[in-house]
């Protein structure tokens, strides 16, 4: 599978993203492992005893500190979120035209 980087590149240079993906991930590659019958697995004598061990353990989360300083102001896009470009407007006050302003206008008075 490609990763994200590779995906972007993909995109950008119009290559579809289907081609990158190998053969194990088709649907046909998927529906033959499954065409067989699918068995559990065999019971060995310490499977109780292992099972015992993992329940005995107590998981914590990390313990993590907040960072230094201001939170960040600028998020994170997630996977496939794209930021629009805005284009800037800019009016003149005195003639109302676009792309500049009242010190650059060259309009008559």
């Amino acid at each position: 599978m490609p990763c994200s980087h590779a995906i972007a590149t993909a995109l950008k240079a119009n290559v579809k993203v289907e081609g990158l993906v190998g053969d194990l991930y088709t649907i046909n590659y998927l529906k033959a492992a499954y065409a067989e019958h699918v068995l559990p697995p065999v019971e060995l004598g310490s499977g109780h005893r292992l099972a015992d061990d993992v329940a005995s353990i107590t998981l914590n989360p990390p313990a993590t500190r907040r960072p230094p300083g201001r939170p960040r102001k600028k998020r994170f896009f997630s996977r496939g979120e794209v930021k629009m470009k805005k284009i800037p407007r800019r009016y003149c006050s005195r003639c109302k035209g676009l792309e500049h302003n009242r010190a650059t206008c060259k309009q008559a008075i």
